[in-house]
Formats: structure tokens, C-alpha cells, sequence
């Protein structure tokens, strides 16, 4: 068994054919360079109406509201509009619900708001098409409302005046655009009615960094259009014109000369954006994001973002400890697992649920107890529609939305046994004769001739790398570790060399110091990792990233 206790699966072993080959094979890419282009904002059937109305509003001095959602999805896509809207002298503003007090999506009590405030346009970001009711009763109030969204389509789709969601336009040629994407979309069709190429090219460079942000924090696919966007948002994002996006940089001490890529969204910026609307006020990043130069208000607004995700890291360590205590307690006979506590912060269940789906192999919800109701975040593995399973009981949720491997609900106390015995039943049914046991999909074994700096520069041409296009993962077996020992401030991370054939190479695992010992004890091991090109006082070395390794017998 590996250290993590993970069930290797190797994806390919195709003999007849090269490890480039296999890993082209294994993300379904048919070129390895194959041309990216962006699709016309025009082919969402709706768009033509949705920029007519818009610029409707302009004209007659209307006002607009930007509504978007809580999270980096949400308010990336929600700055790109507004920020297209504002430059084009339309009379607009912007609101974000808070997690706590408001839930998600268009609540009636903002529709109260707009209607007081004479709002004539309402503009959703990365939420809407689960709005019916809100949006029948904009429209009875003479708000026409244009939704932009991705998320799951409800049975009946609301009544708007346009809706530019990929998914639910079937003339939209890329269905996996997140908010941000779509939010990308619109501004670019904005774009093409008032201004000339040159200036097109350049407000999108402007603007296509927040969209990757986007694309990579809400696990958008890294292919098609959304591998475009975050191409070219890494290229903007080196040098963004954005000073939030600077100072956030700056705070997660990211260098001038560090490489910006998908990880660095996905660990670095993200979760600092994504602190505010879990555990404070989205504003906050709102805030510090639409600021114009590098001033106080950048300073005020990073600093208390990073306290808010020093926060968030806190919270989260403890829930996640405690998650982990009641299901050893209460064992893992069930194919779902579910809990909840008072002390949770509804803002970090998803962050919590999604680890432990790692660690277990299962769905995994998560509820904070307010007293009368529950609010829940749902997360799980890609075999098991989690929303799906959701909208079979949705006669007993309030409200439930989400993707099919990350949802959220609102639950009564009176109805939680009831929900909990259904759904364990649904899913101990539905994942009869799995073997739930955490995964490690391998592309393919790597041969000991193939490690050089050539191969590592072709396998870069498939950057950016991230959901679906992931870094190749590779294993070798039989190698003898040496030199090893452990580095780092704790001591917390794993040094060792290993020899492939004639090749030694250093091996660096992070956070896997603990795991010492065991290697000591091998001869020989098989190990699973992704090869790099490690650069150290200006000396260019190959060196493998361990990801797991098991005693080779």
C-alpha cells in the first residue's frame, strides 16, 4: 500500500505509442498545438437582445445593477461587467450577497431593494437561471433582468429578457464557461458595438485576468475557451493593471521572477478573494479589487483581506479536525457522510467537505446549525451527483443549488432526520459495490531515456495546466532512494535522490517530511510524481515532485 493509503489507477499503458503521446491521449487533445481561438459573443442566441436592452438603458440614463455572486467566480465576473459598464457612462452600480445574511442568488428582499431605489435593469453574474420566482417578480415591478450564469438549469427557466448561459443555449459552440467567462462574453459584445479593434484587444487584455481567476478558482475545465482565457489572464496577470490584483499578489509573497500559473490563482489568490465571502463581507475584496492606483484604500482593504484568510485557515483546520473525529466515531459504513455543528462557519463547509471527500472516496456534507434551520454545503467525487440527489428531496430544502460535484441547501431542523435517512439510503444504493477508496490517476509509467529538459519543455506546451489538463503525472518503479532527509522550517517536507538508469535526480515531496522513516526503510520504492525543471543560483536541474510512493516488494 501506498503511504496515503491511494489506489493507483494508470491511466494509459499503451506500449505502441510515446509518453507524449499518452499524455495527448489521455486529455483528448488530437494536436499538441492545436489553435485556441475565441468564439463569437454573438452566437449566444440572446446576446443581441441582452446588449440592445443595455444599451437602451445607457441612452435613456436608466440604472443598472450589476448582481453577482459571493465568491472569486462571482466577483471577478461581477467587477469585468461593471467595470465595462462604468467606462461606457451607464448609470451603474454593483451589490453582492452576503453568505451569512443572505444566502446565495437574487433573494426577494434585494428585488424590495431595487424596486425602492427605481432600479430598471438588473444584470446577474454567475447566478439567476435558480431565480424564477425573484425575476417574476422583478418583471411585475417593470425590472427587466438579464441573466449571465453556468450553473445547473432548473426545470422551468426563469422570464428574463435574455439569458446568456452556455448550457442552457444550445447555439453556444463552449459549454463549460464559468460566471466570470460569461461575464467575459457579454463585455466583449459590449465591446464590438462601440469601439474600434485595436481598443477591443486592448480593455480585454484588462480584463481577461480576472476571468482566469475566475475559470481557475471555480474549476472550470482547462480546455477549449476557458483554456484561452486563463492562457492569456496568466500572461496579464504578470503584469495586471489592476492594483488589487497587485497587492494580493505582493501579500501571498509571490516575486517578481516567480512563475504565475494556475497554482498560483488556485493557492495563492483565490482563497484571499474568496476569505471575504466566506467568512466576511465581499465588498472587502470588491473594494480593494476596483480601486484605480496603488493608495491607502489598496493598503486598508489587502490588509484586511489577508487577516480575514488568516482567519478562514484557522476555522478551517479546526472544522475539519472535528468533522474527521465524529466520522471515526460514528464509522464509515455509509456510502454518504454527513454532519453538523453549531460552531461550523457555513463560509469554510465547502472548503472542509471537499478535503474530506479526498480523504474518504465519498460525498460529503457539511451543515451549520442556526437553531429552526440548517445550511449545508454538499461536496463529492465525479461519480455521484451530488445536486441531483439534492433535487430528489427538494420538497423538504428551502432552497438547494450547485454543480454535480459541489452544492448547497438550506434544510429545516423539523425535516433534518427525514433528509438525512433518504439521502443515505439514495446514495448507499446508488454506490452499492463501489469501492470508495481515495484515488491517484497516473497518465503513464515515464522511461528513464525520456527524462530531459526537452521532454519537460514539450510537456509545457500544453500550459496552463489545471481541471482536465493537468500537470502529467508519471510513476517509476524499483528505484532506490538516497540521500535522504528532511527540509524545511518543520522539517515538514521530504529530500531524497533516486537513479534512473545512468540519471540521478533530486526528488523534493512537499509535506511529506513525516515519511522519512518509512523510506529509510525501503531498498527500493515505486514512486508517483510530475517532472520540473527546478532553477538555484542561476543552475537549471531536473528534479521530480513526489505525490506518493509505496515499497516496491
Amino acid at each position: 500500500m501506498s503511504v496515503f493509503g491511494k489506489k493507483w489507477i494508470i491511466k494509459n499503458s499503451n506500449t505502441s505509442i510515446s509518453t507524449f503521446q499518452k499524455i495527448l491521449e489521455n486529455r483528448g487533445i488530437v494536436d499538441e498545438d492545436e489553435r485556441l481561438e475565441w468564439n463569437d459573443p454573438f452566437l449566444f442566441s440572446d446576446m443581441e437582445k441582452a446588449v440592445k436592452r443595455i444599451f437602451d438603458a445607457i441612452e435613456k440614463k436608466e440604472k443598472i445593477i450589476v448582481f453577482g455572486d459571493y465568491d472569486v467566480d462571482g466577483i471577478t465576473g461581477s467587477l469585468i461587467l461593471y467595470s465595462t459598464l462604468k467606462k461606457m457612462n451607464a448609470v451603474v452600480s454593483y451589490r453582492l450577497p452576503n453568505r451569512l445574511k443572505d444566502g446565495y442568488g437574487l433573494s426577494e428582499k434585494f428585488v424590495d431593494e431595487f424596486v425602492k431605489k427605481d432600479i430598471n435593469l438588473i444584470i446577474t453574474v454567475d447566478c439567476g437561471i435558480s431565480c424564477r420566482l425573484q425575476i417574476a417578480k422583478a418583471k411585475e415591478n417593470n425590472i427587466d433582468v438579464i441573466i449571465t450564469d453556468h450553473h445547473t438549469i432548473p426545470k422551468e427557466a426563469p422570464d428574463a429578457i435574455a439569458i446568456i448561459h452556455p448550457k442552457y443555449d444550445a447555439s453556444y459552440p463552449f459549454k463549460d464557461l464559468t460566471g466570470s467567462g460569461v461575464a467575459l462574453k457579454m463585455a466583449h459584445a459590449l465591446l464590438l458595438r462601440t469601439d474600434s479593434k485595436e481598443s477591443i484587444e486592448e480593455k480585454l487584455k484588462n480584463l481577461v485576468d480576472l476571468a482566469a481567476l475566475g475559470t481557475v478558482a471555480d474549476l472550470g475545465p482547462i480546455r477549449g475557451e476557458n483554456k484561452l482565457i486563463v492562457k492569456e489572464g496568466l500572461k496579464s496577470l504578470t503584469n495586471t493593471a489592476w492594483p488589487g490584483l497587485k497587492k494580493i499578489l505582493k501579500l501571498s509573497e509571490t516575486k517578481e521572477d516567480d512563475e504565475i500559473d494556475g497554482s498560483t490563482i488556485g493557492f495563492k489568490i483565490a482563497p484571499r478573494i474568496n476569505a471575504a465571502g466566506r467568512i466576511g463581507d465581499p465588498y472587502t475584496a470588491m473594494s480593494l479589487l476596483l480601486q484605480e492606483d496603488d493608495g491607502e484604500k489598496v493598503e486598508k482593504f489587502g490588509n484586511e483581506l489577508e487577516s480575514l484568510n488568516i482567519k478562514r485557515q484557522e476555522m478551517t483546520k479546526i472544522a475539519m479536525e472535528e468533522a474527521e473525529q465524529i466520522f471515526s466515531k460514528n464509522g464509515l459504513e455509509n456510502k454518504i457522510l454527513l454532519a453538523e455543528s453549531q460552531n461550523w462557519h457555513v463560509g469554510i463547509l465547502g472548503l472542509v467537505a471537499g478535503r474530506l471527500v479526498e480523504k474518504y472516496a465519498r460525498p460529503v456534507i457539511l451543515m451549520q446549525d442556526f437553531g429552526d434551520t440548517l445550511v449545508g454545503s454538499a461536496r463529492s467525487p465525479e461519480y455521484f451527483n451530488i445536486v441531483e440527489a439534492l433535487t430528489l428531496f427538494g420538497d423538504i430544502l428551502p432552497s438547494f443549488g450547485g454543480h454535480a460535484q459541489a452544492a448547497g441547501f438550506n434544510v429545516k431542523k423539523e425535516n433534518l432526520e427525514e433528509f438525512k435517512t433518504k439521502l443515505i439510503s439514495y446514495a448507499n444504493k446508488k454506490l452499492e459495490g463501489n469501492e470508495l477508496k481515495p484515488s491517484l490517476v497516473i497518465d503513464c509509467p515515464l522511461n528513464p531515456d525520456e527524462i530531459s529538459f526537452e521532454f519537460i519543455e514539450k510537456m509545457n506546451k500544453l500550459k496552463p495546466f489545471g481541471i482536465e489538463n493537468l500537470r502529467p503525472i508519471f510513476i517509476m518503479e524499483g528505484l532506490e532512494p538516497y540521500f535522504i532527509d528532511q527540509v524545511g522550517k518543520g522539517k515538514d517536507h521530504l529530500k531524497f535522490m533516486v537513479k534512473a538508469k545512468e540519471k540521478e535526480v533530486n526528488v523534493i515531496g512537499f509535506k511529506m517530511g513525516e515519511f522519512m522513516s518509512a523510506m529509510r526503510q525501503h531498498k527500493k520504492i515505486d514512486l508517483v510524481f510530475t517532472i520540473e525543471k527546478n532553477v538555484w543560483n542561476d543552475k537549471e536541474k531536473i528534479q521530480f515532485k513526489a505525490l506518493d510512493f509505496r515499497e516496491n516488494k
